[in-house]
């Protein structure tokens, strides 16, 4: 099962949203980041790391540009705080994901996918858009 949304998944959000995104995250220890700045530019690439301790200088280098890859738990904590209601649901056969908005799920308005990670990050993509 997958844990963490990919690098690639930011791609679908606009700067606008990852503005929202990177003011809402608080980095920790444990979190995995994807970031285009290096500690200098003789050595800059584009990297995914899990973070050990997010405090110092070579981090604050690091976490200027970074994004977070967003856990399960992390997006689960997300679309809490929007105070909005989401309905997650499991249909094992075929396994599939879905999650619809609102007080009750309607099957018509549900979005479907293979893994729970992404089906919550369509839900936080769709709160992203909100902003």
């Amino acid at each position: 099962m997958k844990q963490h949304i990919e690098k690639e998944q930011l791609g679908e959000l606009s700067d606008a949203q990852k503005q929202v995104l990177k003011n809402w995250w608080k980095p920790s220890v444990g979190d995995w980041i994807f970031t285009t700045a290096w500690a200098d530019s003789e050595t800059k690439h584009d990297v995914v790391i899990c973070m050990s301790s997010p405090t110092g200088m070579i981090w604050s280098e690091l976490l200027k540009e970074a994004m977070p890859l967003l856990s399960i738990g992390q997006m689960i904590e997300f679309l809490s705080d929007t105070g909005n209601n989401f309905w997650i649901s499991y249909d094992r056969n075929p396994m599939l994901w879905s999650y619809t908005k609102g007080k009750t799920p309607h099957p018509e308005d549900q979005n479907t996918v293979p893994e729970l990670c992404d089906a919550l990050w369509e839900a936080v993509k769709e709160e992203l858009e909100k902003e």
